[in-house]
């Protein structure tokens, strides 16, 4: 027998405890696939450009088409599957994005290579905010919490296994077999979900606000193009980047007077008046600025400067992995002991820590150093991400889940866009100026080069001495984009304050408001 949510949709039995561990188990897999796709194309993309014979600025729209498609559609989810029903539009969107890696895979065009990327990021924007719904509903209250730290893993493991995955993948087969392995994977997840997934009834009543969702839409497509493009273009030294900020400020700005005027808004502010939400989607996306840098960054100092082969990149990168796990092992069992804001500042202070043990590093940087500093960084990723999306739903009224949770992950997708584009544009910057400092020691009046301590033989030596500049500089740059990395957690600690805790009364603190209240 079956029972009713509070917003009137059919969800599986509470004593199916078999049916539940298949949910589980299955959205944790679609979690993590479509986690996967984040990361896994960077360690390609230099293997794709050649295939291709691209320019970097080219082979970028391979990262930027999939960002694209994918901001334009999260903020759309809540209204198009409760038009569809939910379980009806994450099969939809399982389909479309295998069909979309396929043809990712079988692409011969660049043009035809960011056309279907645009659209496995459409197709795969519904995966993860309705995986978490689809969680949300089939346990009950009491044990969500729990349900959601664990679903999170998957969340969380996909992008950091993605690295090792996808420079084996390529080092054997070539990059489309990166887009391949979606198959296999989404299969086992759609039959999984056609399976599993209760069904439910579409909610008919709700309208269409066109102008909410255009201009909503549109300036978040404009924020995450000028990101993407900024530093290629020069950020503000390039008009087109002001305009693109510009227009998106302006619609914004239309999209938040309509949606406190109007009377069914796109996306209800009423969901922000929850302080525990307002605040976690604010630390998400702090936490989106530095977590996944430090992945993008790695594989091309330790390929360009240490001369590590792809492969071994990416068993230098797995422990990250190992680090989420056991933050996951350490924290489900005292979710209801240990106050939660104190794990999420104890995570956010893990993060700032392990990046300022990175941004020490040398040329002469060992794999266990590497090693260590991820398993930290995974840990304290790990953490953060499990205990905010804990909080974040804990206390938020039932009737905005269904759009609370697009918007808790497109906050975290934004923080990740420009925290990526504003620690490699410190990298680039860094890396010129300090090379340009280098430059000025060689000179014949260096003491080194009068003593004959060291020897410009021809063009070739200078070559080479230019080459270990840029080498030295680009170590230093990358220390001090780490600086910047390491300072960004504490700066979100402050936040936690205004955090309440939301563990059930009877985990020892005696007394108080049910938890579903403590948020407001």
């Amino acid at each position: 027998m079956s029972v009713e949510s509070a917003e009137g949709r059919l969800i599986a039995p509470n004593g199916t405890a078999f049916r539940r561990r298949l949910i589980m188990a299955t959205c944790m897999l679609a979690a993590s696939v479509y986690s996967m796709n984040i990361t896994i194309v960077s360690i390609s993309l230099p293997h794709m450009q050649g295939a291709f014979s691209a320019t970097p600025d080219q082979i970028a729209w391979v990262v930027t088409s999939f960002t694209l498609g994918l901001t334009m559609m999260v903020a759309c989810v809540s209204w198009i599957s409760n038009r569809m029903g939910r379980r009806r539009m994450y099969l939809v969107g399982l389909v479309g994005f295998i069909i979309s890696s396929t043809m990712c895979g079988n692409a011969r065009l660049l043009e035809e290579e960011v056309i279907w990327r645009f659209f496995q990021g459409v197709s795969g924007a519904y995966i993860l905010p309705l995986s978490q719904a689809i969680i949300i509903d089939v346990y009950p209250r009491e044990r969500r919490a729990w349900a959601i730290s664990v679903w999170g893993l998957g969340n969380m493991v996909g992008p950091i296994i993605a690295p090792p995955i996808g420079g084996y993948l390529t080092e054997i087969y070539g990059w489309p077999a990166i887009f391949y392995l979606n198959i296999p994977l989404g299969l086992l997840t759609l039959i999984g979900a056609s399976l599993s997934v209760p069904r439910d009834k579409p909610e008919t009543r709700r309208p269409f606000d066109l102008v909410g969702a255009t201009t909503l839409v549109l300036g978040l497509c404009l924020i995450q193009f000028a990101v993407n493009r900024g530093t290629r273009l020069d950020w503000f030294e390039s008009t087109e980047i002001i305009l693109e900020f510009a227009a998106a400020a302006c619609l914004l700005y239309i999209f938040a007077i309509h949606a406190a005027t109007a009377r069914d808004p796109f996306l209800s502010p009423a969901m922000l008046g929850d302080r525990n939400y307002r605040t976690s989607i604010t630390v998400m996306a702090t936490l989106g600025l530095f977590t996944f840098a430090p992945l993008v960054l790695l594989p091309i100092l330790l390929r360009n400067l240490l001369g590590y082969p792809v492969d071994m990149i990416g068993l230098l990168l797995m422990p990250r992995a190992a680090g989420v796990l056991i933050g996951q092992m350490v924290w489900v069992p005292l979710l209801s002991r240990i106050d939660n804001r104190k794990m999420v500042v104890l995570g956010l202070a893990l993060n700032g820590l392990a990046s300022w043990f990175m941004a020490q590093w040398t040329l002469d940087v060992g794999a266990w150093d590497i090693v260590w500093t991820g398993v930290l960084q995974g840990f304290g990723s790990g953490t953060v991400f499990s205990i905010l999306t804990i909080i974040a739903f804990s206390t938020l009224d039932q009737r905005h889940q269904s759009q609370g949770i697009p918007v808790f992950y497109l906050s975290f997708n934004l923080g990740t866009s420009i925290g990526i584009a504003l620690i490699v544009t410190q990298w680039i910057e860094s890396t010129q100026t300090n090379h340009a400092r280098l430059a000025e020691y060689i000179s014949p009046f260096n003491q080194m080069f009068r003593s004959g301590a060291i020897a410009i033989k021809g063009a070739e030596g200078a070559a080479a001495l230019d080459l270990e500049l840029t080498r030295q500089a680009a170590m230093i740059g990358f220390d001090n984009a780490m600086q910047v990395a390491a300072l960004l957690p504490f700066l979100a600690i402050p936040l936690c304050l205004f955090i309440r805790d939301v563990r059930p009364p009877e985990a020892g603190r005696g007394g108080g408001r049910p938890s579903g209240e403590r948020g407001r």
